[in-house]
């Protein structure tokens, strides 16, 4: 998930955690702890942009990494307040670096919680990278524990039960539309748990499609093949990333790999419409932020309105 989304998560069970015994300070730690994993980012200054692709979400997002971490920054916060008893120190910065992991574990990226055991990425599938309906009540709520002085645990608690909400939500949705398409799986559109991107695998290629839990009609899919005969040279670290779901495609004389499980770019409108994630194999430039590419690509006034009409099922 988005950083914000950390951050006033981190922010919000702080307060119920150890904002008793350390005040707004409280808020601080639990904000800071609970981005601590995102320090993996870091290699994307210094590492090729493939591999860079595999170590995001890896060895820092993993219950090892949490455990380990946690005990750690325990240790240093006793020191700083010998008041408070280690094992409550130990279980707030723990819990605080494995509810960012598993958080994350709800989008499509794939978070490594196993490792350095196992390179497995765990995905379910149910949140989209950035979801406003998840965060506003965690950040409504962040802003008031910084700001506001009265019943405090009372706002932390509401903010985690909205987000909660939404999350039992987000899983009914995507049951609902699980039972109605035929797919590999199902990962949700940008902003919303209403609309969601469908991949169905086959031998040779893959089909995708959209459908939103308003539809009345089947899902209207396309075929993408997967032209393993483009690819020229092994790509370790983009199929480790891609987890089996990509294709190979051409244009202007370079190769590129389409990692298919990120959706496409405004695909809900168009049938063909290129992948966000499309990186390719021979360029000039470094494409260190080839993930974020395309993603918000051709919005305007009118796509967000097409938008809400196909999230209407429309």
């Amino acid at each position: 998930m988005d950083s914000l989304t950390h951050i006033a998560f981190g922010a919000c069970t702080g307060e119920l955690l150890l904002g008793k015994r350390l005040g707004k300070k409280a808020l601080v730690y639990g904000a800071i702890a609970a981005n601590i994993p995102d320090i993996d980012i870091i290699a994307g200054f210094f590492e090729p942009a493939d591999k860079a692709l595999v170590l995001h979400r890896g060895l820092t997002h993993s219950i090892f990494f949490a455990i380990v971490i946690g005990l750690c920054l325990a240790w240093l916060a006793r020191k700083l307040y010998p008041g408070i008893a280690y094992k409550v120190l130990a279980f707030f910065f723990c819990f605080e670096l494995l509810m960012h992991d598993l958080i994350d574990t709800c989008t499509s990226y794939g978070t490594g919680l196993l490792e350095p055991f196992s390179q497995h990425r765990f995905s379910i599938h149910l949140l989209y990278v950035v979801d406003p309906l998840l965060t506003i009540g965690l950040l409504a709520a962040a802003v008031y524990l910084v700001f506001g002085l009265k019943r405090r645990r009372l706002c932390a608690i509401s903010g985690l039960a909205i987000s909660g909400f939404y999350l039992c939500i987000a899983c009914i949705c995507k049951a609902y539309v699980d039972t109605r398409v035929k797919s590999s799986f199902t990962t949700p559109a940008p902003f919303t748990c209403l609309l969601w991107y469908s991949v169905l695998k086959t031998d040779s290629g893959y089909y995708t499609g959209y459908y939103s839990v308003f539809d009345k009609k089947p899902i209207d899919y396309s075929y993408y093949p997967q032209n393993n005969f483009l690819l020229k040279t092994p790509q370790p670290y983009l199929k480790m990333f891609a987890d089996g779901y990509y294709t190979l495609s051409q244009a202007n004389n370079i190769t590129y790999f389409n990692v298919i499980r990120f959706g496409q770019i405004q695909g809900w409108q168009s049938k063909n419409a290129p992948f966000v994630l499309s990186y390719p194999l021979k360029t000039a430039e470094d494409e260190n932020m080839v993930i974020q590419k395309g993603r918000l690509k051709g919005w305007n006034k009118a796509s967000v309105r097409q938008y809400l009409e196909r999230i209407a099922g429309r």
